[in-house]
């Protein structure tokens, strides 16, 4: 596999989905062998704006080494458990899956075929979550990260706020404060679609730290940002506007555009020819859809 291009197919060509086609397209290592879209629209469009040909599911599997899930969340587990049982690599849009179980079900897939398995938690590929990381002392003693926006029908409603959005702060979380949940406590609502809409969360750990999240998909302004606090001082890493504040600065340092998304497939896709397990693997999908899953039956158990 190292001496050729990795056939690489996508499943899911919609708003996100396109954006990943342009970006394997770019790769020399990775042929682009086909797509499938269950939309009638997207099914004429690709082929015609992108020279990609539309497979049935069960040959784009059969044709490829690695497949690109970038479904809705709701889908990715069925499409993941094909694609895993027919021996191929799959990368897989956040979240992992809808619940722990599932997501315990692909690892052990997985596991047994011997599959690379890698998850779209695109944040790590930021420079300023890089920057953020590299400039942290040690380990926060409380972060707080707020990530919310305009609700847009039918965008990610087909999971909650925690799935669709927080599930990239529990990730964060997970990798600055590597250290055991002892208490979590949730509280959220349900506005405009039939999931969480609006979620806050504070997670209290073994260490004596803390992380305080909060997603909305119900608010008029844009927000991506984390804030850890450490020995009485702030470090603030503004994610949507690539800027990052650190203590005894009084201005920010800015960061030019970087293209996490190609980073991140890149990467994978080297993970994939080389045979290594990938940075961001199914383990790492696995804890954060248990902690998400935790954080939203608190809050709908809050409800009745």
């Amino acid at each position: 596999m190292k001496n050729r291009p990795l056939q690489t197919g996508i499943v899911g060509v919609g708003r996100f989905g396109s954006r990943h086609a342009d970006k394997w397209l770019s790769f020399d290592n990775v042929r682009l062998c086909g797509f499938y879209d269950i939309d009638p629209g997207v099914q004429k469009r690709i082929p015609e704006t992108k020279n990609i040909p539309f497979l049935p599911l069960d040959t784009l599997i059969e044709t490829s080494d690695l497949i690109d899930i970038v479904v809705p969340a709701s889908s990715h587990y069925a499409v993941a458990k094909v694609a895993l049982e027919a021996g191929k690599h799959v990368f897989i849009e956040k979240p992992f899956t809808e619940t722990p179980e599932q997501a315990h079900k692909l690892c052990e897939l997985a596991r047994k075929n011997g599959n690379i398995v890698g998850i779209g938690h695109i944040e790590r590929f930021n420079p300023v979550f890089l920057a953020l990381e590299k400039n942290l002392p040690g380990v926060p003693d409380r972060l707080e990260a707020c990530r919310q926006g305009p609700f847009i029908p039918g965008i990610g409603v087909d999971v909650s706020i925690i799935f669709e959005l927080m599930i990239h702060d529990i990730d964060i979380v997970r990798r600055l404060i590597p250290s055991t949940i002892i208490n979590i406590t949730a509280e959220g609502e349900i506005l405009y679609s039939d999931k969480i809409d609006r979620a806050r969360a504070v997670l209290h750990f073994v260490n004596g730290s803390s992380a305080v999240l909060f997603a909305s998909r119900a608010e008029n302004e844009r927000r991506r940002e984390i804030t850890c606090s450490l020995k009485g001082n702030d470090y603030t890493a503004d994610l949507m506007n690539r800027r990052l504040l650190l203590p005894g600065n009084s201005r920010p340092l800015d960061f030019g555009f970087h293209d996490a998304m190609a980073d991140e497939l890149h990467r994978f896709s080297k993970a994939v020819q080389n045979n290594q397990r990938h940075c961001i693997n199914e383990y790492d999908g696995l804890s954060s859809v248990k902690i998400a899953s935790r954080i939203e039956k608190i809050i709908l158990s809050g409800q009745h």
